[in-house]
């Protein structure tokens, strides 16, 4: 009997992020990922990159609940006062704040 390695796929692998996402948005994320891919043989870029794989991991999740159309439209379209920062909700948020 020999072991087989376990393969835990990456949420931030790109291929995941595509079996995740709707093909809606296959087009928008591949423009972006390409773009990202360019700017990160660049060091001081590479960080962005990563940033994007985990936004668009988190977005595809959102995008593929059944119920994601209705929350959009029934979403606050109003005023800047409806809405929370996004440095308040995730503190570690790149070029953002911390909460306090």
């Amino acid at each position: 009997m020999t072991a087989q390695p376990i393969y835990e796929p990456d949420p931030d692998d790109p291929i995941e992020i595509l079996h995740v996402l709707p093909r809606t948005y296959h087009e928008q994320f591949l423009a972006e990922y390409t773009s990202a891919v360019d700017q990160a043989r660049r060091p001081e870029q590479y960080r962005r990159l990563h940033d994007l794989l985990r936004l668009w991991r988190l977005r595809a999740v959102a995008y593929s609940d059944p119920g994601y159309d209705a929350r959009l439209a029934a979403a606050p379209s109003g005023s800047e006062a409806d809405f929370v920062p996004v440095e308040q909700v995730i503190p570690d948020w790149p070029g953002g704040r911390t909460a306090r």
